[in-house]
């Protein structure tokens, strides 16, 4: 993690693990490349971290930008076509901190469109597509909604009007990155969400009528706006967002469990006696299956990919288990309707947000040797 990042401060908190050097990419990419390309991978996704790149405001680490440049440029000597994300999860600390962050919209017409040009235009030469934000809604649920990213805050007023934020920022860069020659592909999280049921097996009306409203925040949002262009979160105005609909050439759905929404409506394991991955939650291979045929049903016209799935344990026989189900919805779908690809998650165990190193979910262990599911994922 970049020490100018907002998830640096938190580490130096001590509110999240510290994550070192990750996954050790930045050092041992040409090995980690090679193995990629070796178990069949054609494409794979790298995050250039805004805070990495442009530390302070206006300055660019031109060293970081020629590893980013070193590192993409031998993922096309192996083969791999280069799909470059330019938010997941963290921002720079004098952005989301000092500038107020997406929430603010002159912050973000000003500086993460200038970050959004700057990339494209120093990576052009080496990228063969953008992914403008990973999961912009779940960045704006976990910062604003349940507080478990910065800035921390559990405000469902203040987290309706982030959503509106991060769903603004991934359609400016869209605008501003579908003008190049590159395509590009927006990112959702897409995990089911399912009334929890009491004791006596019942749900109770309370715990439905949340379901709906989360399940409206958290798929419709995002479902309405590459559908008919229009930007619709409970209790504001609708905004248009054309560009979801003309300047997108790929709709990715992010997946890794279902979820359950309690009388309270808190979110929380489901089903609540299935086992748990590393994450606390229940991954459910059928679950994607909905999740996958659910965007298509809502999406008809548009190109579909699954940008992120994976299953974080260490249990190397079940994460295989899990996988080798998940990847008959994925073969299904794509003999169906041409599901366009699918992006496991992650190449190599690493650092999960609040989790640290306690939940691997790669098809390479730490010391690169391959975990089953990688050759489960190779047959793919």
């Amino acid at each position: 993690m970049a020490p100018a990042a907002d998830w640096s401060t938190w580490e130096h908190d001590r509110r999240a693990p510290q994550s070192g050097d990750g996954f050790g990419l930045h050092t041992d990419y040409r090995d980690d490349l090679q193995q990629y390309a070796a178990l069949g991978c054609t494409d794979w996704r790298l995050t250039i971290e805004w805070a990495r790149v442009e530390p302070e405001p206006g300055r660019i680490d031109n060293d970081a930008l020629d590893r980013y440049r070193d590192i993409l440029s031998f993922g096309r000597d192996v083969g791999l076509r280069n799909w470059l994300t330019l938010q997941s999860t963290s921002l720079p600390g004098w952005y989301s901190e000092d500038e107020g962050g997406h929430l603010d919209a002159s912050a973000r017409g000003r500086f993460w469109s200038r970050y959004v040009d700057q990339v494209a235009g120093e990576l052009d030469e080496f990228a063969d597509g953008f992914v403008p934000i990973d999961d912009p809604i779940g960045w704006a649920l976990r910062g604003y909604g349940l507080g478990s990213r910065p800035p921390g805050k559990q405000d469902p007023d203040v987290l309706r009007a982030a959503v509106i934020a991060s769903v603004l920022a991934t359609h400016e860069a869209v605008r501003l990155l579908s003008s190049g020659r590159q395509p590009v592909m927006t990112a959702w999280r897409a995990d089911p969400l399912h009334a929890i049921a009491l004791e006596d097996g019942r749900i109770a009306p309370e715990a439905r009528q949340a379901t709906r409203r989360w399940d409206d925040l958290l798929w419709g949002t995002w479902l309405r706006a590459h559908a008919n262009g229009m930007l619709e979160v409970d209790g504001h105005a609708a905004i248009d967002v054309p560009e979801f609909v003309t300047g997108v050439d790929y709709v990715g759905i992010v997946h890794d469990h279902p979820v359950g929404v309690d009388v309270e409506g808190n979110l929380g394991a489901w089903p609540t006696g299935g086992r748990r991955d590393a994450s606390g939650f229940v991954p459910e291979p059928d679950e994607l299956g909905e999740a996958i045929h659910r965007a298509h049903e809502a999406l008809p016209d548009h190109r579909l990919v699954v940008a992120g799935h994976g299953i974080p344990t260490d249990d190397d026989a079940w994460q295989d288990h899990q996988l080798a189900r998940c990847l008959e919805h994925v073969r299904d779908a794509r003999d169906e309707f041409g599901l366009a690809g699918y992006f496991h998650d992650a190449g190599i165990d690493g650092y999960e947000w609040k989790k640290g190193f306690t939940a691997p979910r790669g098809l390479l262990r730490r010391d690169r040797t391959p975990r089953t599911a990688a050759h489960t994922f190779a047959a793919l």
